[in-house]
This record gives C-alpha cells, sequence and structure tokens, in this order.
C-alpha cells in the first residue's frame, strides 16, 4: 500500500513537471512571437525610411542637376569674334592729303590670290580707321606696334598679271597685316594698331600722325617689291631703313637708328629662315648692304641736326616724329619665282607673317 502511494507521488509529479514545461514552452513561444513582431514593425519602418530617403536625395540630386544645367547653359553662350569686326571699323578722319613734297613711297608689289584681291577693292578711301583699343592707353603698359598695310585705295602699287589675275599689291599687304597683327596680338605684352582695315588711301604724313596718337612704340610697313632696273630680274627680301641718326625731343628710344636696324636685321633672318634669300636688286652699295635699304633724298633736304634727310616719306615722317619705322618688302611680285614660291598661296602668306612676328618679338621684348 504505501508502495502504491510511493508510485503514484511519482507519477503526479512527472505530471507537475510535463505541465509545467509544456506552459513554460507556451509562454516562450508567445514571448519570441511577440519580439518577431516587433522586429518585423521596425524593420518595416526602417524600410519605408529608407524609401523615402532614397526618393527624398533622388528628388534634391535631380534638382541639382537641373540647376547645374542651367547655369551651364547660362554660361556657355558662344563668343562670335571674328576678324571681321576690324572690317566694320570705320573712322570720322578723312584725311586724304597728297604728300606735298618729292618724297616717294617704295615701289611694291603682289597679293596672294584674286579672291583677296575681290575682297578688298571696294573700300573707302578715309584716312586711319579708328581702330585703337576702347580702354584708356595712358593706363596700358603694353608695347604698342602699329602695322601700316602700305598703299591702298587708288594708290594700289606695284601690279603684275599671273595666270589671268591682276595681281596688286594693296591687297597682299592688307593679307600679310591682318596675319600679322594676330600673331603679335597672341603676346599679351603687345597691342596692336593699324592704319587701315580696308581698301582706303592714307596719306604718309596721315599714316604716322595715326601711329603717334596712339602712342606707338613701333611702326612696321608691310610692302612687296618689284625690281627697280630692267638690268637684272630682283628676287628676295630687304628691309628699309633710316639713314640718318637724327634724334628728336620727342623720341622714343634712346637711338631710333639703333632699334631700326636691329628689327631689319631681325625679320631678314627670319625671313631667311623661311627661305628668302636676301634681295640682289642692283642698288648702290653705299646705301645698300646685307638687305638693308637706307637711301638718302635727292632733294638735298636735312633734318633740324643737319643730317641727309630720308627719301622714302614714311620713314622721313617716322623718324621727325620719333618713332622707329621701317618698311619690309617681302619678295618681289616683277619676279615670278617670287610669286609661285611666296605670294601665291594663304599658307604662303601666312609663312610671312609669322616669320615677321617672331622678328618683331625678337627685338620688343627684349
Amino acid at each position: 500500500m504505501c508502495e502504491r502511494k510511493y508510485i503514484c507521488k511519482i507519477i503526479s509529479n512527472i505530471i507537475v513537471i510535463i505541465l509545467v514545461a509544456g506552459i513554460m514552452t507556451y509562454l516562450s513561444g508567445c514571448g519570441k512571437k511577440q519580439v518577431d513582431t516587433a522586429n518585423m514593425a521596425d524593420t518595416s519602418i526602417n524600410d519605408s525610411q529608407l524609401v523615402e530617403d532614397k526618393v527624398s536625395s533622388q528628388s534634391m540630386q535631380s534638382e541639382d542637376n537641373s540647376q547645374t544645367m542651367s547655369e551651364e547653359e547660362t554660361e556657355s553662350e558662344p563668343e562670335d569674334q571674328t576678324e571681321e569686326t576690324e572690317n566694320t571699323e570705320t573712322s570720322q578722319d578723312s584725311e586724304s592729303e597728297a604728300s606735298s613734297n618729292q618724297k616717294e613711297n617704295v615701289s611694291s608689289g603682289g597679293t596672294s590670290s584674286s579672291e583677296i584681291e575681290d575682297s578688298q577693292d571696294n573700300g573707302d578711301n578715309n584716312a586711319p580707321e579708328d581702330n585703337s583699343d576702347s580702354g584708356s592707353q595712358s593706363d596700358d603698359n603694353r608695347i604698342t606696334i602699329c602695322i601700316d598695310p602700305g598703299h591702298g585705295g587708288s594708290n594700289e602699287g606695284t601690279k603684275e598679271t599671273y595666270d589671268g589675275s591682276l595681281i596688286k599689291e594693296k591687297n597682299i599687304t592688307m593679307a600679310i597685316s591682318r596675319k600679322l597683327k594676330y600673331y603679335l596680338e597672341q603676346n599679351d605684352n603687345i597691342r596692336v594698331v593699324m592704319t587701315r582695315n580696308s581698301d582706303s588711301d592714307v596719306s604718309l604724313s596721315g599714316r604716322i600722325d595715326y601711329a603717334a596718337s596712339n602712342n606707338a612704340d613701333y611702326v612696321i610697313s608691310v610692302h612687296i617689291n618689284s625690281k627697280s632696273q630692267d638690268v637684272i630680274d630682283a628676287s628676295g627680301c630687304m628691309v628699309l631703313m633710316s639713314c640718318s641718326r637724327y634724334q628728336p625731343a620727342n623720341a622714343r628710344f634712346g637711338s631710333i637708328y639703333d632699334r631700326e636696324k636691329s628689327l631689319a636685321y631681325s625679320i631678314l633672318s627670319r625671313l631667311n629662315s623661311i627661305g628668302i634669300p636676301i634681295a640682289n636688286d642692283t642698288w648702290n652699295p653705299d646705301e645698300y648692304q646685307d638687305g638693308i635699304l637706307q637711301r638718302v633724298n635727292t632733294a638735298d633736304e636735312l633734318y633740324p641736326d643737319g643730317s641727309m634727310a630720308d627719301y622714302y616719306g614714311l620713314i622721313n615722317e617716322g623718324t621727325r616724329a620719333g618713332v622707329p619705322t621701317i618698311i619690309v618688302e617681302h619678295a618681289f611680285l616683277s619676279n615670278a619665282g617670287d610669286y609661285r614660291n611666296y605670294l601665291s598661296s594663304d599658307a604662303q602668306l601666312d609663312a610671312l607673317a609669322r616669320a615677321d612676328a617672331a622678328g618683331i618679338l625678337d627685338v620688343v621684348l627684349r
């Protein structure tokens, strides 16, 4: 009896343990379910927040991109500046006076092509156009170079006919001068003005007056040559400069003469480097040496210091104004070989302008 009671008690304890275990298991399952439910809720909230954040971020990025594109479109308006702006500038001054003395301008000639000629032949006959910088010149510390495209208007310069086309010096000098202006202006220390920008008549004194009024430090006159005598078919390059060391009170440099000679040798050297030899024309050896011509006037005209004045009007006027002035004769239009090799294409004229620019900068930037 006692043993039976003992067994029942054991069974009863086992049942209690099983019940307790079952209850514990149930309660544990409910707790886990609640935790999982909470976690799922948190996860859902986080995922929702991420979606919202992503949408917001994309929206902000879209707005930024839109703003950036708008700014780029505003800032990327093309600049439409070409050399044709030079052709639209005209002067209100009208100086078409002829040279009153017996000074002669150098005989030259040439043009690049009939197309250049056609584009240049319809200009007006005004004095130098006002093509100076709009800013105050007194505040400008750049070196000012005045380029003078030789001849113009009714003064056509030397002329020759090649391949059925009449080639005029006034047109080819303008083509070279515009290219020369471009190459010089690539240097920030250089300012360039031109005595004419169209096919216009400009007097010799008017050219120098224009250079002086623009505070020019140098005058470079662009020309193409023609043989002086029939005994030789001259070819090659040469530079004309002053025959006198006269120094007016307003001279731009301590020695105008030395500046001109430096420019002459430098430009000749550069022209030689592209294959153009020193001119072989038959000048008086007292006036012409090493490609440099210094011609004395034939009217016994003197400068104020008593020295013989120059024959060529532009150089005479430049010397009196105290501005170094040279005339560059690039080749002979009268020589078929010179025309074919140096003057008959745009690329050849470009090479001349590049050589001039290099020779000028070698001197003026020293």
